[in-house]
């Protein structure tokens, strides 16, 4: 019988993106199932923006790491995890130094593991640093995922990017979910005066190339310099932080100061991450490579219709009309902002109210913790007749 339970992440600030926020609702999810313990374990020891009674319900084991970030070595985990005495771990991402401390921890103990891949296997990421990953995958990551209980897929599509590693373990579809959307009214810091006459567009979350924000800079500037009406009535406000796109920043700053309505507002939390999404009129995620992005279901949550790319893995929000499909090419992303502008109010509010119905019908906290824990049982079933 289950009765401690462990997670294992790379960390669990906000800097993690998707995956630490992933990670903090299991935590949330699993707290309600009457646990013995519930134990965090992290390769960093980074507390920037984390919220402590937000993990309140988990005993924290954070490490600090030697080399690169990229892999980030910390030799505490195994230990970590054999003093908690987990009867199963779940990991969370991959690639990274804690997959072979709980591939470690179960050759030792023999108990069972399970894997979140978080789209970390599908082919844009793979081939990306090849060499590094070829190098990780033969030395331990190919057999710690063919060792793997079961396999937590947040998509139908993740189950391509799993199904050489499965040999009959559970592989269960088990969406994650948003929490109830609370704002106190307050506008946020980046809010001017004349975006009340604007629609806002709001890009919010990690910064990266594959998330199509390059291009997307190139379809507002063409957009601003042949519609002078979408010029004065649009905002982009970008929330995030830049994880290594190269001029990002001059880029925004440069059409900031030529067409007045673009901003880089940096890194939002909390309350101030509630009070800027309940600023936006549209959530913007034209990305090349998703698992399932947390982002979209909290703006979906507060009531924000997505343009969103179908490599989002969230095709019913285009069913239930919560979302507007673009690509992730300045060409593809065009058309779909000049759409997007010309919605008559009374069509955006039926498609914010069909997004909070989605959220509220899909992506319950109480779906999540039945499929997790029948995940669980059934990994552990699995492992013992192996």
């Amino acid at each position: 019988m289950i009765r401690r339970v462990a997670l294992a992440l790379p960390t669990i600030s906000p800097l993690g993106g998707g995956v630490a926020e992933a990670a903090r609702l299991h935590v949330k999810a699993l707290s309600a199932a009457g646990f013995d313990e519930i134990s965090v374990h992290t390769l960093d020891a980074r507390t920037e923006k984390v919220d402590p009674a937000q993990w309140q319900a988990a005993r924290l084991h954070q490490h600090h790491f030697i080399g690169p970030v990229s892999y980030s070595l910390a030799p505490g985990m195994l230990s970590s995890l054999m003093k908690a005495k987990p009867d199963i771990v779940h990991v969370h991402g991959v690639w990274q130094f804690h997959c072979a401390a709980v591939q470690a921890w179960s050759a030792v103990t023999g108990k069972p593991y399970v894997v979140s891949p978080h789209g970390m296997l599908e082919p844009w990421i793979r081939a990306r640093s090849p060499a590094l990953k070829k190098a990780v995958s033969t030395l331990y990551q190919n057999r710690f995922l063919r060792n793997a209980g079961g396999f937590h897929l947040l998509t139908e599509k993740e189950g391509a990017d799993v199904a050489e590693f499965l040999s009959g373990q559970p592989a269960p579809i088990i969406p994650n979910f948003a929490e109830p959307f609370a704002s106190d009214s307050t506008p946020p810091q980046w809010w001017r005066k004349d975006y009340e006459n604007r629609k806002v567009y709001l890009f919010f979350g990690r910064l990266h190339q594959k998330k199509g924000v390059m291009e997307l800079l190139d379809a507002w500037e063409r957009l601003c310099h042949d519609d002078t009406d979408f010029k004065t009535h649009a905002a982009l406000v970008f929330c995030g932080w830049n994880d290594g796109i190269e001029g990002f920043e001059q880029r925004v700053a440069g059409l900031g100061e030529r067409f007045d309505n673009v901003q880089f507002a940096g890194p939002q939390y909390g309350a101030d991450k509630n009070r800027s999404l309940g600023a936006a009129d549209f959530f913007l995620l034209p990305s090349k490579s998703e698992g399932l992005p947390m982002a979209i279901l909290e703006g979906w949550a507060a009531g924000i219709p997505a343009i969103m790319s179908p490599e989002c893995n969230l095709d019913i929000g285009f069913e239930r009309g919560a979302a507007f499909r673009t690509g992730y090419t300045a060409e593809t992303i065009l058309p779909a902002l000049k759409a997007a502008q010309s919605l008559s109010r009374e069509a955006w509010d039926d498609a914010s109210a069909k997004a909070r119905a989605l959220v509220a019908d899909r992506y319950s906290e109480a779906s999540v913790r039945a499929g997790l824990l029948s995940l669980y049982d059934r990994a552990a079933e699995w492992s013992s007749r192996r």
